[in-house]
């Protein structure tokens, strides 16, 4: 994969420098934007050749705020992938070659998406359907649930409705001796 990342950052950045070039004779306040891009861009260039991606990642990014040219998604896809940030680098790539879907470098492009897909499966954990929780993505899984009845608010909960429902007894019953069709017996 390291093999072929020369041939493929050269052609990226002769047709980044030819399309900077092209750019720069249109209006003057494209001039600022255009130089500050080259000026990020080159400075990328240096941090990417040192290993430094995450500094020529930030370099990049601010040479495509000044002047939003598909090439420097190229750059960006390229850092994220030596950074190992498998989606984000998946994402610049396809942006990339939406943006410029004549690309020189297409099939090397795809080539590189197919391989960071592949890796993204790798890395995904295979789940036992039997441990997964359907609990939502926002509420953390726990491996040791309790039954609801071994919880002591469930009993609390039971002890509080027979405590009011006992009480709610006590208070209305009539305390007379209750009536029958046999007449009323009291035993004193």
């Amino acid at each position: 994969m390291t093999a072929r990342r020369g041939p493929i950052l050269l052609a990226v950045a002769v047709s980044l420098l030819v399309a900077l070039g092209a750019g720069a004779r249109t209006a003057h306040a494209e001039d600022a934007a255009t130089r500050a891009a080259r000026r990020h861009f080159t400075k990328g260039e240096k941090l990417f050749a040192l290993g430094r991606f995450d500094d020529a990642l930030i370099e990049y990014e601010k040479a495509f705020e000044a002047r939003p040219l598909p090439a420097f998604l190229f750059n960006i896809g390229q850092c994220h992938r030596n950074l190992g940030n498998v989606d984000q680098a998946i994402f610049s790539y396809r942006k990339y070659l939406r943006e410029q879907p004549d690309a020189d470098n297409r099939e090397a492009v795809e080539r590189l998406i197919e391989e960071l897909e592949a890796e993204q499966a790798r890395q995904q954990p295979v789940l036992d359907p039997r441990l997964t929780d359907p609990a939502p993505a926002g509420r953390p899984r726990r491996a040791n649930r309790k039954p609801i009845y071994a919880r002591w608010w469930f009993w609390g909960g039971v002890a509080a409705v027979a405590g009011a429902g006992a009480g709610t007894y006590l208070l209305t019953r009539d305390a007379s001796v209750p009536a029958t069709d046999l007449g009323n017996v009291v035993f004193d």
